[in-house]
């Protein structure tokens, strides 16, 4: 009863419309004076209530489910009971070779995805380690996984934004949100109330998000949402809540060549002992394993790991991080990227490049559209 609690005093505090109340209500609201703070005690209690700052999930990568991972496909598998057949017929030169394949696939994808993941685990920590509250009249410095809703944070140029919160003083404020919005420029703050409740995230300049930096000025501000109730924690919450176990096409079609194979080498076992009228004795016992073997592709799974490896190289130096190999794939698959970011991606600027008139047909205009030149 107590969770069930937390978790609907905190959706209530994220549902509603911080960017339409004015100061006195927000005070009200969330019950704080934003001339004195909370007082520690009671920053306490609502520690307890809405948990800690901090986003969920995720955490330090484990090497263990990475190995896991790279293990656990059907080509890997057939390959691993490949090896024990080889030790049990005491074919030592193919145990060797696959055991080889097994090797270099697994260690090239458990070092691509572990340095991935590591990378991953320190953007989480791209937060700053404290922030300047206002508790009980006096300004002090606190843990950013400690603040929460209702602080009075101090905000000014360089900070990390710690938690979603409503400006209510701000001097030249800016603040740098391309990770929530995508605009590349800084957004100027503003402490007055809005009328549209439903106005776009961007659009709310008297909010200051968690994560954002402040590029220039100063401000003050009250917090409303902490952890995975803020605009970031909301993002983190769906990444979360993606299908893990989906497997992408390629990975399908690795699955079903898989069992196509064990399917014939299964068959090729039942044709040599059908052909020696089941007598099976050593000789024939090994080469039917031999052959059954023989159809199974060890050096594939290698060589696809391999060139994806390359790929996520070559990526790597144009600054592009692939956290899973078989991400490749996917990207690989895209034709067309269709975006809308004026301002940031496009120069606001709409140019005739085709056109069709009755009875003349299809005509193709020349020319660059920020000045009338062209045929």
């Amino acid at each position: 009863m107590f969770f069930k609690a937390k978790a609907k005093k905190a959706a209530a505090i994220e549902a509603k419309p911080y960017h339409c109340m004015g100061i006195e209500q927000i005070q009200s609201d969330l019950d704080v004076n934003i001339e004195t703070g909370l007082s520690p005690s009671e920053a306490e209690r609502r520690l307890t209530i809405y948990g800690s700052n901090e986003m969920r999930g995720g955490g330090r990568p484990s090497a263990f489910k990475i190995l896991l991972r790279q293990l656990a496909n059907l080509m890997t598998v057939i390959l691993i009971a490949a090896v024990a057949i080889a030790f049990a017929i005491k074919d030592w030169v193919e145990a060797g070779v696959v055991i080889g394949v097994i090797v270099i696939n697994t260690a090239v994808g458990f070092g691509q995805e572990f340095k991935a993941e590591k990378t991953m685990d320190s953007l989480r920590k791209m937060t700053s380690p404290t922030s300047r509250v206002l508790r009980s009249g006096q300004q002090i410095v606190v843990p950013t996984a400690d603040l929460v809703p209702g602080d009075v944070i101090y905000l000014e140029s360089g900070d990390v934004v710690g938690a979603d919160c409503r400006l209510f003083e701000v001097s030249n404020l800016e603040s740098d949100e391309a990770l929530l919005t995508g605009e590349a420029l800084p957004i100027a703050k503003i402490a007055e109330a809005f009328d549209d409740p439903e106005l776009p995230l961007g659009d709310r300049i008297n909010l200051s998000f968690a994560s954002t930096t402040i590029t220039k000025g100063r401000g003050k501000a009250v917090i409303y949402a902490t952890g995975m109730a803020s605009e970031v924690g909301k993002i983190a919450k769906k990444l979360m809540e993606t299908n893990k176990a989906k497997k992408t096409p390629l990975q399908k079609a690795l699955d079903r060549m898989s069992w196509v194979l064990l399917v014939i080498a299964v068959i090729c076992v039942l044709i040599v002992f059908g052909a020696n009228k089941f007598n099976i004795s050593n000789e024939v016992l090994l080469y039917a394993i031999g052959l059954a073997i023989a159809t199974i592709p060890e050096g594939l799974i290698a060589v696809v790991t391999l060139t994806m490896s390359l790929g996520v190289h070559t990526m790597a130096k144009k600054r592009a991080l692939v956290r899973k190999l078989v991400a490749l794939e996917s990207l690989g698959s895209v034709t067309n990227i269709c975006s809308d970011k004026t301002g940031t991606l496009t120069q606001s600027k709409m140019v005739l490049v085709r056109a069709w008139l009755p009875n003349e047909g299809f005509f193709r205009i020349s020319g660059l559209g920020f000045e009338p030149v062209g045929e």
